[in-house]
């Protein structure tokens, strides 16, 4: 009985884990690929959540909130504002 239980839970772990694993790879392609750069900004701050998650159900709830504070909260802030700020310069001299 006590064998079926750790089984069970190891297959939910495993579903989770490549859950994550998945969706972590999707976004990172979805990052090189995409034409549209805030897309692409969009993308990798999703995958940098995904990453983050994987952290914290591998039992390092640290390094998740980490994740989130550091690679969402700072990186991706920055990387959106540098697009959002830049974004307009680059289409008015191209046009202009």
């Amino acid at each position: 009985m006590l064998d079926r239980i750790y089984d069970i839970r190891f297959l939910i772990e495993l579903g989770v884990f490549a859950t994550l694993s998945v969706l972590i790879l999707g976004l990172a392609v979805l990052t090189v690929y995409s034409r549209n750069i805030v897309h692409s900004a969009l993308y990798l701050i999703g995958s940098f959540a995904g990453v983050a998650a994987l952290y914290i159900s591998l039992n390092a709830p640290f390094l998740g909130v980490a994740q989130v504070l550091v690679y969402i909260g700072a990186v991706g802030v920055l990387i959106l504002f540098a697009v959002m700020l830049t974004r307009r310069t680059i289409m008015e001299e191209s046009h202009g």
